[in-house]
């Protein structure tokens, strides 16, 4: 069950019929086909904050504290769950694409067998399809669900969002989680993060979307959606062959993030603690 005191929005959800089960971590996993509904309903999730478009809080497991999530449900922040703007031949906004679901979900097992803190991944699955009409016209569309926990359901980016005692929960367990020598939130996180990506990049993963969207308040790495690692390669054969020179670009990206958590914790950004970082994690060519 949700806590009571959550922070966030409550979601009006229906429960949908699921059409196919792709992928399932485990069999006592329970699933959550719902989908976010316009009309009052008994289902109510969370929206965390209004950055999360198409992605809910549909459970909490006080046994682990583990928050479950459902991406693909429909769009958080507009009246109807899913929407067309015509942009797309047969594409609503709110809809997660089948292929992007297989890439997130198989792109984070890789990643979290690394080593590196991310979401749990724990199924993928087709709901039936449903009839939209937009200016008149029939859209059918077939939504899919990507399911994993989390151990904070908030992102760097939430904190406009979030209120003191919520963001402090969450980072004050940084040192001691991560087993720190800093004090400092921003170097905690400096360590943290620029380890992970020199996992990443030395196992020939790109994340390819860096930013403090994809940060957890708990510092877990999340949506590899249009992520490249070895048992996801992209289909582009440029692409394949050039992905590695993306990589320098989220040393900035991360180092950005870092900077916005000092600004938060009103911290100084001090230039003697983090390039020692940089080069034990051997991203001395930003030196």
């Amino acid at each position: 069950m949700i806590p009571y005191d959550i922070e966030g929005s409550k979601t009006d959800c229906n429960i949908s019929e699921i059409d196919t089960i792709i992928h399932l971590q485990n069999n006592n996993i329970k699933l959550y086909p719902y989908s976010i509904t316009d009309k009052k309903s008994n289902i109510k999730c969370i929206a965390p904050s209004p950055l999360h478009g198409r992605s809910i809080i549909v459970d909490y497991n006080d046994e682990n504290k583990r928050f479950t999530i459902t991406k693909g449900n429909g769009l958080t922040y507009f009246p109807y769950g899913f929407i067309s703007t015509g942009e797309f031949e047969s594409y609503a906004w709110g809809l997660l694409r089948l292929e992007d679901a297989l890439r997130d979900y198989n792109s984070c097992n890789y990643v979290n067998n690394l080593g590196v803190l991310t979401n749990v991944m724990e199924a993928v699955y087709t709901l039936r399809e449903k009839e939209l009409f937009i200016n008149n016209e029939r859209l059918i569309i077939k939504p899919s669900i990507l399911q994993y926990s989390v151990l904070c359901p908030y992102r760097i980016a939430d904190i406009p969002f979030l209120s003191e005692k919520t963001i402090n929960f969450y980072t004050d367990k940084w040192k001691g989680y991560f087993k720190s020598e800093y004090d400092d939130k921003y170097l905690i996180a400096t360590s943290v993060l620029i380890k992970n990506l020199s996992l990443l990049h030395n196992s020939d993963v790109l994340h390819n979307s860096i930013n403090s969207q994809n940060i957890s308040l708990s510092l877990e790495l999340l949506d590899f959606e249009l992520a490249r690692t070895p048992v996801t390669p992209f289909d582009n054969l440029k692409d394949e062959i050039e992905f590695r020179k993306l990589m320098k670009r989220e040393v900035i990206h991360t180092l950005e993030i870092i900077n916005q958590i000092a600004i938060y914790f009103n911290e100084k950004i001090e230039k003697k603690y983090i390039v020692p970082i940089l080069k034990q994690n051997g991203f001395s060519f930003l030196l």
